[in-house]
């Protein structure tokens, strides 16, 4: 009988443990269509990316402590690894030049220029101009998104902290 009690407890205990989060897991919260979430690794923060698809088009803006990125991807993309494909990134009235890097089936394009990642927040497309096409992100609900990626980036100094929720206690 008692070693039928302590295995349950065990069981319970054991089950408890491993449902509470752990600060290493990814946490994700939706702000309009899209969807944020920290990323850690062996409990090291790594990144906060905002994400959606539209369309078969897929689209995740990363921040990390190298700056901003836009990853699209597409099933129908078929591109060479590794070889970089010159853009014109269009938001607003600004327009730069950029530089995106192949995947087999998604691309990532670093965005360095302060302005248009500020227009990012304002427009409702992002068009992305290749040689051969134009893709049209859509940026609905991005003031809040950016604004939340942002605090998300802020608050990764400690493990523990979850930048989805307030404090208990104020510093």
């Amino acid at each position: 009988m008692r070693a039928s009690f302590a295995l349950l407890s065990m069981i319970v205990l054991t089950s408890v443990a491993l449902a509470e989060p752990k600060p290493q897991d990814n946490q994700t919260v939706t702000v309009g269509p899209w969807s944020i979430a920290t990323n850690y690794k062996t409990d090291k923060f790594e990144n906060c990316k905002m994400s959606r698809s539209a369309g078969e088009l897929g689209v995740t803006f990363l921040r990390a402590q190298d700056g901003l990125l836009v990853l699209l991807d597409s099933p129908k993309w078929k591109l060479n690894r590794g070889k970089t494909y010159p853009v014109r990134l269009v938001a607003g009235s600004r327009s730069v030049e950029a530089q995106a890097q192949a995947e087999a089936k998604s691309v990532t394009i670093a965005l360095e220029d302060a302005q248009l990642n500020s227009k990012l927040r304002i427009a409702s497309v992002l068009e992305v101009r290749g040689d051969g096409a134009t893709l049209r992100v859509p940026l609905d609900g991005s003031a809040a998104a950016f604004e939340r990626l942002e605090t998300c980036f802020g608050k990764r100094e400690t493990a523990e902290t979850n930048p989805f929720v307030a404090p208990s206690r104020k510093p």
